[in-house]
């Protein structure tokens, strides 16, 4: 083999091998990152009305069993409650509603007992019943509870005041059912606000501010709500006390009540 050609075929191996070289460097060597994004994404929570209406529907029968009363729409429930509540109720659920705060999305679903539900009789001392509901969406595209508690005591002669709850923002990332309940006996009406909220996966009454206080029959207190600054974790209350004087007049008098985070609860200040 003359010299020349040696030279030749060794530059042809030289650039062979050095091509080689060449095609692994530009080849993928991020396996892991390939694996990263084949993770499926997460199935976002059905929230059209018959999604919704399932999930209420398997809520209260988790809840409260399998005796549903198809005549009545209410699923029967028996509560034995310390301070009292020994009885039997029917309890239905409210329209479930969806809320997004900070992010964050939540169904809230109330149910109360119908105080006139055939079969239920109560006397004055029988409260009503609430049950209060979170859930929050699941890996399946479904919802799970995160806060609830079936069996919250309210009201009197098996009527809870709860079936009309308002559903209100009472701080940055806090709803809570807002309603007043009570009750007349001997002349004597007593009455009170709830503030029924999430507190961790807990669910809590906020309010011990009275809508009529039993030593005080002439004033009416009302509740808002200050949302003017909506970052605070908790609404101030803007409680303002109506009272019947002689001659058909009345006084008003407005306090700012803040929440009590040591105590968990909105309350009036001691009368000094």
């Amino acid at each position: 083999m003359s010299a020349s050609r040696s030279a030749a075929l060794l530059a042809a191996v030289a650039a062979s091998a050095l091509l080689a070289a060449c095609q692994r460097d530009a080849a993928p060597s991020a396996p892991a990152a390939t694996a990263a994004t084949a993770q499926p994404a997460a199935t976002p929570a059905a929230t059209d009305p018959a999604a919704l209406q399932r999930a209420v529907e398997t809520l209260m029968a988790q809840q409260y069993g399998d005796a549903f009363d198809a005549t009545q729409r209410c699923w029967k429930f028996h509560a034995k409650v310390e301070g009292g509540v020994d009885d039997d109720y029917c309890m239905r659920a409210g329209a479930p509603e969806l809320v997004d705060l900070q992010g964050q999305r939540r169904l809230y679903v109330a149910a109360h007992n119908l105080a006139d539900a055939q079969g239920y009789v109560y006397g004055h001392v029988s409260s009503g019943l609430m049950g209060a509901f979170v859930l929050a969406p699941d890996a399946r595209g479904g919802w799970t509870l995160v806060a609830g508690d079936k069996q919250i005591p309210s009201g009197s002669s098996g009527y809870c005041g709860c079936d009309d709850a308002q559903l209100v923002r009472i701080g940055a990332d806090t709803m809570a059912w807002k309603f007043a309940s009570g009750g007349t006996g001997q002349g004597i009406t007593v009455s009170i606000y709830s503030l029924i909220a999430p507190i961790g996966d807990k669910i809590r009454n906020l309010s011990a501010i009275p809508q009529i206080a039993e030593d005080d029959q002439d004033s009416e207190y009302s509740v808002a709500i200050d949302d003017s600054d909506t970052v605070k974790p908790f609404f101030p209350l803007r409680v303002t006390k109506r009272t019947q004087q002689p001659g058909g007049n009345s006084a008003q008098t407005e306090h700012v009540v803040e929440f009590d985070p040591a105590r968990q609860v909105y309350a009036l200040p001691a009368a000094k």
